[in-house]
This record gives C-alpha cells, structure tokens and sequence, in this order.
C-alpha cells in the first residue's frame, strides 16, 4: 500500500494482504519473515493468526492473544499461520521513529511480540480500534491519516524519506555508525556499545550484517528479474561478504534458508508472499 505524503519519514512500509474468498490450503496460509530491524505493528481480521514454534515434538502453533499486536525488532527468522483466510495489516517502523513517535523501550521488545494494547498504551485505543474496523485500504489510509499523521506532526524530527526500502536499511545503518562515531569522541568503545544497544535494540555489528544480508536478497532480485544466472560467490563478494560460505551462513540465520534453497522457495512457495513484496 502507498504511504500517505502526511506519514513519509515515519513508517518503512505498510504491507497489506487480503485473502478473503480465495481458496487456500493450509500450508499457503503458512508467512515467512527475516530476522529485521524493523518494528511492526500489526492487525488481523476476520481470521485468527499467530507464530508457529519449534518443540522437541516438533511445530507447533501459538495464536496471538489479540488482534493488533507489536512486534519488535527480531534477530531470527519468523513463521506465522493464519487458521483461517482474512485480511492483515502490518506497519513497519525503524526504531528510532518507534520510540520516537510511541515512546516505546525498543530493547525491552526485541525479539518479542507483544499485544499492541499493553505495548503501547490505552491512548492508542481510537487509532487501534479504527485500524481493526477499516476493511479495505481507503478506510485503512484514512484511520491513519485521522490518528497518526496528527501525532507524526507533532513529534517528528526532520526527516526525508529513502527511495526505497533497500535505501532504507543502508541509510539507517549509517547513520547509525555516525552516531557511534560521535559516541566514540567522548566514551569508550564498551560504552559506546551500550548507548548503541539502548538507542537501537542491537549491536551496530548485528545491524551491519542484516544490511548486508538483504543487499544479497535485492541484488539477486535484480539478476533474477533480468534473466541473469546467480552466482552467489559473486554476489557473497559484491555484498561484502568473504566468501560464499559466510553469505550461506549469514542468509540461514536471517531467513532460515541456504541462498539456494532460499531462491527456490521465493519462487514457488506461497509462505514466501512477504519477500516478493518486499522491494
């Protein structure tokens, strides 16, 4: 979905997907998601959604507790089923802008999904309500420009959006590396790790690698798109990788899959809808 203009340096994305009256089986209601920067704030309707977890059994589901909830940045790939067919929506946020327009603690949400309710505060409760009860994208773009956009003008900084969402990640990154620069006149290098860690939720080092990882997903896009062979020894090299092997193992632990099988499964695999999305 379009970003509307009032809302452009405050959210990375917003990313819809209606199912209602499709035929879907139960594994094409299965979504994957990368390790990420990103926060996101999240509604389901007229379907109950929640993660899918590893147990020594196996998988198993765990619904969500509510319909709208908070997700913070996460450092491992994720996996959500929907029991039924439905429509979601999901903002997406760097952390900075998180905290900064929600004043919520975005180390205390690593790696955690939360109800957006307890996460946020009942003052959200009119923006939460009209998102859940907007049932197609012009009454969703409305209820954020009636509840957000007012309290975007109120607290942004100066802000220019990126050009993309590849732009994004990179422009963030580095200006989170300026800041640890600046950090670094005036304090230690422990210290400064901890500022960065409560300023952003990870280390700069962790942030640098999820970059790097997803200059390889868009590159191989590019390549893709155009007919091009993947050499991902090439790409591993072009992206700052050291070899095809870091990039194998870099790639596992941000998506759970092996470039090559990874590249499969963005094809084929319906659970895969959020990266083709992604551009």
């Amino acid at each position: 979905m379009p970003i509307p203009p009032d809302l452009r340096g405050a959210l990375a994305a917003i990313v819809r997907r209606d199912t209602r009256g499709l035929m879907l089986s139960d594994a094409q209601r299965l979504s994957h998601f990368p390790a990420s920067p990103l926060l996101s704030l999240s509604w389901f309707q007229e379907m109950q959604s929640g993660i899918v977890m590893a147990s020594p059994q196996g998988y198993a589901w765990q619904p969500f507790e509510t319909q709208a909830v908070l997700s913070g940045s996460q450092s491992q790939p994720l996996a959500s089923w929907s029991s039924s067919n439905g429509r979601g929506i999901m903002l997406c946020f760097t952390a900075d802008i998180a905290r900064q327009l929600f004043d919520v603690d975005v180390v205390r949400l690593r790696d955690r999904i939360a109800p957006a309710l307890d996460a946020l505060g009942s003052e959200w409760q009119p923006f939460l309500d009209a998102m859940q009860q907007a049932n197609s994208d012009v009454e969703t773009l409305a209820a954020l420009e009636a509840h957000l956009a007012p309290c975007w003008r109120k607290r942004q900084s100066q802000v220019s959006p990126a050009g993309s969402l590849r732009q994004l990640g990179r422009r963030w990154v580095g200006s989170l590396a300026q800041q640890a620069r600046q950090w670094g006149l005036t304090h230690s290098q422990r210290q400064v790790e901890r500022r960065i860690k409560a300023h952003s939720g990870r280390s700069l080092r962790e942030w640098q690698t999820l970059v790097k990882t997803e200059g390889v997903f868009f590159s191989a896009r590019e390549r893709h798109a155009s007919g091009q062979a993947l050499d991902w020894a090439d790409l591993a090299l072009q992206e700052g990788f050291v070899d095809q092997a870091h990039l194998s193992r870099a790639s596992k632990r941000i998506t759970g899959f092996a470039p090559g099988e990874f590249a499969r499964r963005f094809v084929e695999d319906e659970s895969f809808w959020l990266y083709r999305l992604w551009v």
